[in-house]
């Protein structure tokens, strides 16, 4: 599964998608990342960081902390590191979330940002998210994809990996599982303007892509007990 994935993101990155991915998913983003209430020493993961926008994002903000951005694909993580070259507080490593390659305790934060339904142990990255943070840490998560957004439901048939549809419950059950406490979860939602000249890509029509907005993203967030 994780080279299934590695090829797939790496294909991604070689066709210049970074862009646009950033494009959708930074207004949403950003609105998690501002909840997280990050300190200038944070030390923050980024959990499938892309192209690592949000690892930037966070980094300014934990600017005399540091900020470690992992992805499956090296394709990503060579164009995060490239388009980093600026911030003295990142770095980037291919990891696999259901993996990490991190001590206990090391992180007060993570982040994870449209990925965790790609993983196909969720439970298990769940646990080494946890494992990795320091008591008192906590994990935010941003997904698209899932049971209550029914218009989002139409990409799985477009996507060349398999991925999990799972529902807000079902996620709060699982960070529960995996030991969080505090799991709280609510919908963020995007303001960028549908284009009046809409033509149909991500959505089949119009109307779905105006359903997907109005239900909103879903972040479920976790603390690790004290």
């Amino acid at each position: 599964m994780d080279e299934q994935l590695r090829t797939e993101f790496n294909e991604w990155a070689r066709a210049g998608r970074c862009a646009g991915m950033e494009k959708a998913h930074r207004p949403v983003g950003e609105q998690a990342i501002a909840m997280m209430r990050l300190s200038p020493d944070s030390r923050v993961l980024d959990v499938g960081c892309g192209s690592g926008w949000a690892t930037r994002v966070l980094a300014e903000l934990a600017f005399n902390g540091r900020v470690t951005g992992i992805d499956i694909s090296d394709e990503m993580i060579r164009v995060a590191r490239e388009a980093s070259h600026s911030f003295s507080n990142i770095d980037f490593q291919v990891a696999s979330a259901e993996g990490l390659p991190f001590a206990d305790n090391e992180f007060t934060h993570a982040f994870s940002m449209e990925s965790l339904y790609y993983y196909a142990n969720i439970p298990k990255a769940l646990s080494e998210i946890h494992r990795v943070l320091n008591p008192g840490g906590s994990f935010v998560t941003v997904v698209d994809l899932y049971w209550e957004n029914e218009a989002s439901h139409q990409w799985i048939q477009d996507l060349k990996v398999p991925v999990q549809l799972l529902s807000v419950d079902e996620y709060r059950s699982l960070f529960a599982a995996a030991g969080y406490v505090n799991i709280r979860d609510r919908r963020l939602i995007d303001p960028t303007p549908i284009p009046k000249n809409y033509k149909p890509s991500s959505f089949q029509s119009r109307e779905d892509y105006e359903q997907y907005k109005r239900t909103g993203s879903l972040m479920v967030s976790g603390e690790v007990g004290k």
